[in-house]
């Protein structure tokens, strides 16, 4: 169980550099409009939010469960 645990922890920390990734691509994209380039960047926090709030609600949950199955292995 700790080995998915750590799945989702790599999941995490991955799908924040890829929004992060992606939010820096846009701030930098001179190709643009300004109003353009606010309105992707905000779309992009929308998601990046929407992620990380999954990612940790799904952490929450699975944080006891293998809390559990270690103490019933030892």
């Amino acid at each position: 169980m700790e080995t998915r645990l750590l799945i989702v922890f790599a999941i995490f920390l991955s799908g924040n550099l890829y929004w992060c990734y992606r939010y820096l691509e846009v701030a930098k994209n001179t190709d643009i409009s300004t109003q353009q380039r606010e309105d992707m960047k905000e779309s992009i926090q929308d998601n990046w939010v929407q992620f990380a709030c999954i990612a940790i609600i799904i952490t929450m949950l699975m944080a006891p469960v293998a809390h559990n199955i270690l103490m019933t292995t030892q």
